[in-house]
């Protein structure tokens, strides 16, 4: 089964949106701040090691270098202060690695909803494909995308957008973008 390029989508986008947050803890000197941030990083990680991304392994090697400060022969005040001179040095290269994998996701979504947005209007002005009132929404997506991916003339693009896309992802985009008011006759 095809891991769900939306739900990851929303999640590296939620991750990135509080990154913020992160920031301005440092800027605060919050005591919390590295506890706040090795969480960040574990999650982005774990987020990213489940969809069997190898960005993962980049902020893997990010999150060991919080580490170093630990084994070396410190004292206490010392170790905390380099960790948080290592957090701080690796806040940019841990958002830009989010960043990047992120960028190829949004790329292919936006192209699959510019994709189906046009067949969209094509089963529209077509009326091929009505919503009635007492007919469940979810009926009426399944109703779209078998009428784009059964009819001869639309069918090359449910093949593209099968190729970017997992079957849930699909039904999701059209969800998305279908007006059930502008199907109604």
């Amino acid at each position: 089964m095809r891991p769900s390029l939306v739900q990851l989508e929303a999640e590296l986008s939620r991750l990135l949106l509080g990154f913020g947050l992160l920031v301005s803890a440092f800027e605060q000197k919050q005591p919390q701040a590295l506890l706040q941030l090795q969480l960040w990083l574990q999650q982005a990680e774990s987020l990213l090691g489940g969809q069997q991304h190898v960005a993962a392994a980049e902020l893997a090697a990010l999150r060991s270098k919080l580490l170093q400060p630990v084994y070396q022969n410190e004292h206490r005040g010392a170790v905390r202060r380099e960790q948080l001179r290592q957090a701080v040095d690796l806040l940019q290269p841990a958002q830009q690695t989010l960043a990047k994998a992120l960028a190829p996701v949004s790329d292919t979504l936006t192209r699959s909803r510019e994709l189906l947005r046009q067949l969209l209007g094509i089963v529209q002005q077509s009326q091929a494909v009505s919503y009635q009132s007492n007919q469940s929404f979810d009926s009426f997506v399944q109703q779209i995308w078998l009428f784009i991916s059964g009819h001869d003339q639309l069918r090359p693009g449910a093949v593209q957008l099968r190729s970017w896309l997992s079957q849930q992802d699909i039904w999701l985009l059209i969800a998305a973008e279908v007006e059930p008011a502008e199907f109604q006759c």
